[in-house]
């Protein structure tokens, strides 16, 4: 990864998720957990807008900075001469698109999984198999929220075909 870094030397902040969603504040008791979730959503939310570039071209990295309460991350779009060409901040979201949103709540309910087999509280046998693993591939559809929940959203009859 360092030596890709030094192959991209044109470094745009992009911020910590898009400029009008809430996020992880420094200085709470979750920040860095929450912090690093956002920031890995935000990041694959940039790659599918950016069109998944070559990492020589662009890539978006978490990046941290000092501030007083403590060191906080930002987003940072890292970019060759040739990247500065696919890169184009008028593209950046305001808001989470659907997977992205999906991914969020996906995130938040594996890692209470996770902490709940940690305390005891869950055996790991009781944690379903949708929230081990990877973040899974969500489709761009307001359906991806139901399906991080573990649901599976089926038709409760052929209503279409009576219309």
């Amino acid at each position: 990864m360092e030596a890709t870094m030094n192959l991209l030397p044109i470094r745009i902040e992009v911020g910590p998720v898009p400029a009008e969603e809430a996020c992880a504040q420094v200085g709470d008791p979750d920040y860095v957990a929450r912090s690093r979730s956002e920031t890995a959503v935000y990041m694959r939310q940039l790659q599918r807008i950016f069109g998944f570039p070559p990492p020589e071209q662009l890539t978006f990295q978490r990046q941290g900075f000092s501030h007083d309460l403590g060191r906080y991350y930002e987003v940072v779009a890292c970019m060759s001469r040739r990247g500065e060409s696919r890169f184009d901040e008028s593209k950046l979201p305001t808001t989470w698109d659907h997977i992205a949103r999906a991914e969020l709540t996906w995130t938040l309910l594996s890692r209470r999984y996770r902490e709940e087999c940690w305390t005891g509280m869950r055996a790991p046998d009781e944690v379903p198999l949708l929230y081990l693993g990877a973040v899974p591939d969500f489709p761009d559809h307001p359906v991806a929220y139901w399906m991080a929940l573990g649901w599976t959203p089926t038709a409760a009859a052929p209503a279409l075909a009576y219309h």
